[in-house]
């Protein structure tokens, strides 16, 4: 089947048919374009190529479930505004919690207020650390919550200092991407 030839409406029938051809087509007719919108909101690649893949992911694992009432362009242009302003939304978020440790730090006061904040953004961490793959996550908890040395897991594991560093280099990244400044203070 040439699926360049199909129109829109034609992918989505295919594509809620879970027919892998037709989410190929749409993700070459659309990635680009829904990028560059991305982009042009959050004037960062990063950020604007993972919204762009968490949209398309979407449209895989619930094709299926998806109604499109308009035309499958302003559907995908819909999600990726919307991905946007949640993303800034709790961007703006954790810039509030940012000043508020910045108070804290500051004036050496702590309400309860701020405290239930950093309780939240303390589990909201834990949580990303649960999610991280299952190696790198007892070698980040082993430095991190019992201390060890690099050489220590090392010997424990049974692995070289050289992968030790890599993975807690790995998690680190992938951390910080998450929470950017907080998790550097909070860890």
């Amino acid at each position: 089947m040439e699926y360049r030839k199909c129109s829109d409406q034609e992918l989505v029938v295919l594509l809620k048919q879970q027919d892998h051809g037709s989410f190929t087509e749409i993700y070459k007719r659309y990635w680009a374009v829904l990028f560059r919108h991305a982009r042009k909101m959050l004037s960062d690649d990063d950020e604007a190529g993972d919204i762009v893949q968490d949209i398309f992911t979407l449209l895989w694992t619930k094709a299926l479930e998806i109604e499109i009432s308009s035309s499958l362009s302003s559907y995908l242009y819909s999600s990726v505004r919307h991905k946007v302003f949640t993303r800034m939304n709790r961007s703006k978020l954790k810039a509030a919690h940012l000043d508020s440790l910045e108070d804290f730090i500051e004036k050496g006061v702590y309400s309860t207020d701020e405290w239930l904040q950093e309780k939240e953004l303390t589990a909201s961490i834990e949580s990303e650390v649960a999610r991280l793959p299952r190696k790198m996550r007892e070698i980040f908890e082993l430095s991190r919550k019992e201390h060890l040395s690099y050489q220590q897991i090392a010997d424990r594991l049974q692995v070289t200092d050289h992968t030790v560093r890599k993975q807690i280099s790995n998690a680190l990244k992938v951390l910080k991407t998450k929470f950017g400044v907080f998790f550097s203070l909070l860890i």
